[in-house]
């Protein structure tokens, strides 16, 4: 029998330290390129394959250095891959990082889709997520980790349109001080907030455009912050007004964390609607999990989820599924059913349990918003990857109803797939009380309107 190397752990090693690691087990360095993390600049945050993998001597070990803990953001998509059962991932190639530029002053008139497309609002600061208040108010939180923390909004606007004419004339400050806020819900006479490490709410009545009094912490329970964009918390009401859903993001992009992070956790709800007692682990193994929506007919939870990057271009699939009550979806292990991440040691207990997810989308789409209409419908926005070798996405898309097919819906921020100008990306969805579908874009700072 040949002998092999143990390939040695080097997370949190800086270049050096992991060279003399690899000649000691005597292996050497092989490809090395940069990831995001919350390690510090320069350390290494991924390696392939992982510690305590049986390699043969002078094997190379492939390893990324993380950028820092001060984020990038990201852009894409490309054609639609296999469905479920029948996808069969790409062979793992060489991952690209490009990053986009927003276009100065973009126009107004580039986006098509639906039956009419029109400007609510623009010159917002990072408008993340929103909701649509009874009286037809629309509440904007802007939240942003990618600037300094002078500069970061950390608010919930309201926004009114006082004429009529569609666009909102109107503009005043509901609260401040938030911590990266993200996820916006009303329920039962309150408006809750997640924050990026708790759960906050306030008394409403319709037509309140600024707080009545201080924020109420009704959850303290979840982990702040995570790598890049994870430190969105959103937060979902259950239709039988039992039950309170926060998305919770992994802290990086390829590694064994501690619960709760990569889940989806719920709150029971007393008869008034406020959540009680300890956290819930509902569905785990999600890398990211952002946009969550109640399916129209069937009532079940379903949630967008962004995958792991540094696996090449088609590697991993985002997807769209439903979320099954004690479903384990892979991350960090597993993508895809029995598909194993070489960055990470076999788990034979976790590959039998994890799922397929219902609808695949283009590996590093990034999706963020969701929203069903009433016939069954998906609609969910993809912000977009910085993973890929060429820009694609930055679209709205729908799934109809009874399909694992996505289709464009709403197009036009991405100007050349080629460049990496855009005209803004979308992220939170919402529904207006006319039916008509809002889309918050927070890199150019607008709110748009799309008649369907």
């Amino acid at each position: 029998m040949k002998q092999r190397a143990t390939v040695p752990d080097l997370r949190g090693k800086t270049q050096t330290e992991a060279l003399a690691l690899l000649r000691r087990s005597q292996l050497k360095l092989g490809d090395v390129g940069e990831g995001s993390s919350t390690l510090p600049k320069g350390r290494v945050c991924e390696q392939i394959p992982a510690a305590g993998v049986k390699v043969p001597f002078n094997a190379p070990i492939d390893v990324r250095l993380s950028r820092g803990p001060s984020p990038s953001d990201d852009p894409g998509l490309l054609k639609n891959a296999k469905e479920g059962a029948r996808y069969a991932p790409a062979q793992r190639g060489k991952s690209v990082i490009r990053v986009p530029r927003q276009v100065e002053n973009p126009p107004t008139n580039f986006l098509k889709g639906g039956k009419g497309i029109t400007l609510v609002a623009e010159g917002l600061e990072n408008p993340r997520w929103l909701s649509m208040a009874p009286n037809g108010d629309i509440f904007v939180v802007e939240s942003r980790l990618e600037v300094k923390k002078t500069k970061q909004p950390n608010r919930v606007i309201v926004l009114r349109d006082t004429n009529g004419d569609g666009k909102a004339d109107q503009k005043s400050l509901y609260a401040d001080n938030l911590y990266l806020p993200f996820g916006i819900a009303f329920h039962k006479g309150f408006l809750y907030v997640a924050n990026t490490g708790s759960v906050v709410r306030w008394p409403y009545k319709p037509g309140d455009l600024t707080a009545s009094q201080p924020a109420e912490t009704v959850i303290s329970d979840i982990p702040e912050i995570g790598m890049r964009q994870h430190w969105t918390r959103n937060l979902a009401f259950s239709p039988d007004g039992k039950w309170l859903y926060v998305t919770i993001g992994s802290k990086e992009n390829a590694a064994i964390e501690e619960s709760p992070r990569a889940s989806i956790v719920r709150y029971t709800l007393d008869p008034s609607g406020k959540p009680i007692g300890k956290l819930a682990i509902f569905a785990s193994g999600l890398r990211n999990p952002i946009g969550m929506a109640f399916h129209p007919r069937t009532k079940a939870l379903w949630a967008v989820v962004s995958e792991r990057d540094y696996l090449g271009d088609e590697l991993v699939p985002d997807f769209l599924t439903e979320i099954k009550d004690g479903g384990f979806y892979g991350w960090p292990y597993y993508y895809l059913g029995p598909h194993h991440d070489p960055r990470l040691p076999e788990r034979p207990d976790l590959k039998k349990r994890t799922l397929i997810p219902d609808v695949l989308f283009p590996a590093h789409s990034a999706p963020l918003g969701l929203v069903f209409d009433k016939g069954g419908n998906a609609y969910v926005a993809l912000h977009g990857s910085q993973n890929r070798s060429r820009f694609t996405g930055y679209k709205i898309i729908k799934v109809p109803a009874g399909t694992k097919k996505p289709e464009d819906f709403v197009t036009g921020w991405l100007k050349n797939p080629n460049e990496n100008a855009v005209n803004g990306r979308p992220a939170g969805l919402a529904w207006d009380r006319d039916g008509s579908l809002l889309i918050a874009d927070d890199w150019a700072g607008r709110i748009w309107r799309v008649k369907l």
